[in-house]
């Protein structure tokens, strides 16, 4: 664990978005997912599509000299690619040497050169095993030397890399190490007021029928939404500490917690699931982003028990966020707010809130507390 003092050790993420009509999530009927909150039926957005944009847009823009995690089920066929391309060993050999090392670690290799279940190791994984391997290519066959398993097992940690750090694993064949406590925590997002979901009947023209003909050739319909949600995510900035202890010195650590954490606040705010993209263009920005910075994670979802109606919904869901995290607030006595102003539909709600209008000044803000 760091022993950087953080003076206030957790960050809660609020947001209310508005989308216009889309399906962000779906179920396996490919309707849109539900969930009932408060007596009523909301749009929902389930936490794994929303950590998934957040990862996704993360490492698309990532920090200089970080490291990233791969999550993948391929690590065998990965490493036994690197031992052909890199090492020059027949692509059989290095199939078979790399599945026995994988059942020594209870990974079992398929036929297809797959895992059995997925693995989020660092992305030098496949690298670090196959060197390993080239070393040790005359001995690893059904047997394979103590020594190289644990230099295997060492491999398998993910060290400092961010988005493992952030998000954690969760590795059950791995008694030791294998477990990795996420620093940040990403709710299932839910629409403030009452759930309206409609069908989108469409159909696919054929460009190449002629006068008379059907030129109808593919058939269907898709439901869809145009939820203002309300969204939440939390930051454990001493578990994001501890999980990056492998970065090395004290300071290097805090920097590179400090730029960890301002990438999750970023990504958090400008990314949104990719379903059905090409058809909807959902691809707003939050219309209000409100960081609460206290000594434990303080969720404002009873703010929207009662559905939220009227002319001006994403107003009125303004004031009974603040007005929610307000009182939990004066409940704990303690905690601040730092709040981004992203629509001016919301400038007059934020009167007096000392506002910031861009994500970088709001960044910047959430990490000098």
């Amino acid at each position: 664990m760091s022993t950087v003092c953080v003076a206030a050790p957790f960050v809660t993420l609020h947001a209310l978005q508005a989308f216009p009509p889309s399906l962000l999530n779906r179920d396996d009927s490919n309707a849109t997912k539900q969930i009932t909150f408060g007596g009523s039926t909301r749009v929902r957005v389930s936490s794994a599509a929303s950590k998934r944009a957040i990862r996704v847009g993360m490492r698309q823009h990532r920090i200089d000299g970080a490291e990233y995690g791969l999550r993948t089920s391929r690590f065998p066929s990965l490493t036994a690619a690197v031992l052909t391309g890199q090492f020059g060993r027949p692509a059989d050999v290095a199939a078979a040497k790399t599945a026995a090392l994988f059942r020594k670690l209870n990974l079992k290799a398929t036929d297809e050169g797959d895992t059995a279940v997925m693995v989020f190791g660092r992305e030098a994984l496949p690298h670090m095993l196959a060197t390993l391997i080239d070393t040790g290519w005359d001995e690893i066959g059904d047997d394979i030397a103590p020594q190289t398993i644990a230099a295997a097992l060492a491999a398998l940690d993910p060290g400092p890399a961010i988005d493992v750090a952030l998000f954690g694993r969760m590795l059950a064949e791995i008694p030791i190490g294998g477990r990795v406590d996420g620093a940040a925590g990403v709710s299932h997002s839910f629409s403030v007021g009452v759930a309206a979901i409609e069908p989108d009947f469409w159909t696919a023209v054929d460009d190449a029928a002629g006068d008379g003909e059907p030129v109808s050739g593919n058939l269907g319909d898709s439901m869809v939404s145009a939820p203002i949600l309300y969204r939440n995510a939390s930051l454990d900035r001493r578990q994001l500490r501890a999980n990056l202890a492998a970065a090395g010195d004290p300071d290097t650590v805090e920097r590179l917690a400090g730029q960890a954490e301002a990438s999750f606040v970023e990504w958090f705010i400008r990314a949104v699931p990719t379903a059905k993209q090409r058809s909807s263009v959902a691809a707003t920005l939050p219309a209000v982003v409100v960081a609460t910075l206290a000594p434990q994670v303080l969720s404002a979802a009873t703010a929207f028990a009662t559905p939220i109606a009227g002319p001006d919904v994403l107003g009125s869901a303004t004031n009974a966020l603040l007005a929610s995290l307000d009182r939990c607030h004066h409940l704990i006595g303690a905690g601040e707010d730092i709040v981004l102003a992203g629509d001016p539909a919301v400038d007059t709600v934020l009167a007096g809130r000392d506002a910031v209008t861009s994500i970088a000044e709001f960044v910047e803000q959430v990490a000098a507390r």
